[in-house]
């Protein structure tokens, strides 16, 4: 709508006041510079996972900073049904743990200061929703604060990089994000023959609308709808030959949730679709069944 556009015109040229020049990509050499110091080369994560993994925090990742004596935490939920991915984040780090909280909670955590500190340097200059950007820097501050005090040792203030990152179908971070903030829904009308396939990205906060509105140009195709609830807003692809356009990237940086069998089962579906098939009842029967599987793996509600 106009009123988006202009929005969007007006929000997407503030600039950061700080004085270090913004990084446009993703860059890991701090972090691998003092992940090989406390670990060694032999198991050193991928550039390509960690990409995932920053884009996956950004969506379901949370900097926490106690109130009472700014302990620090880094935290990943995730429903005790979806444990594996955190699992997997454990053995691709080689640090944090994985907990039980409650029936159907589990949590990736981290709490001691020399792996923060390897998180710390892993997302700085890193992040690409501006709303994390302020998080991740109030987080940095407060690890400074307790450096300085002297409350930990052998270590040296990090300066914060300002980044102007936008999502890319050249690395994994949108791969990530969709693991945590995206679904894979499919609809058939009941009353004619109609159909609707659609990939969804949903995200709060005004300031990310730029980085919403750039999967509309990342996808050649998609629009961005406001939700009733204020400063709610999605990105949804939808059209038959539209969503020929997320394979490439999804096939080059594959889910590693639940959400890869949503997809897979989407694409099953989008595939009968295009060969008529879900004109004959019985077919269309059989599909009907198959988008309740899809549609039943849907990003949770945070």
């Amino acid at each position: 709508s106009p009123n988006i556009t202009t929005f969007l015109s007006s929000i997407i040229l503030i600039k950061s006041p700080e004085l270090a020049k913004p990084t446009t990509n993703f860059n890991f050499e701090q972090f691998y510079f003092f992940y090989k110091e406390k670990y060694g080369d032999s198991k050193v994560p991928s550039s390509k996972f960690l990409t995932w993994l920053i884009g996956f925090t950004e969506g379901d990742g949370s900097l926490v900073i106690s109130k009472r004596n700014k302990d620090m935490q880094f935290v990943i939920t995730q429903s005790t049904e979806d444990v594996d991915i955190l699992h997997l984040i454990v053995e691709q780090l080689g640090f944090g743990k994985v907990i039980k909280q409650g029936e159907r909670t589990s949590r990736f955590i981290v709490q001691d200061l020399y792996n923060m500190h390897l998180l710390i340097l892993l997302f700085n200059g890193n992040i690409v929703l501006p709303t994390r950007k302020k998080i991740f820097k109030t987080f940095l501050e407060n690890f400074n604060l307790k450096v300085n005090n002297g409350k930990i040792k052998n270590m040296k203030s990090i300066s914060y990089i300002p980044s102007e990152i936008l999502p890319s179908l050249k690395d994994s971070w949108l791969s990530g994000f969709t693991d945590a903030e995206g679904c894979f829904t499919v609809s058939f009308l009941s009353n004619s023959d109609a159909f609707r396939l659609r990939y969804i990205i949903s995200q709060k906060g005004d300031e990310n609308l730029p980085i919403l509105s750039h999967l509309i140009l990342l996808f050649i195709a998609g629009r961005l709808e406001a939700h009733s609830k204020k400063s709610n807003y999605s990105y949804i692809l939808s059209g038959n030959k539209n969503c020929y356009n997320i394979y490439g990237y999804f096939d080059k940086f594959p889910l590693k949730t639940k959400k890869a069998l949503s997809l897979k089962l989407w694409k099953e579906i989008h595939l009968s679709i295009s060969q008529k098939e879900h004109l004959q009842s019985e077919t269309r029967k059989n599909l009907i069944e198959l988008a309740t599987k899809v549609n039943s793996i849907k990003r949770k509600s945070k």
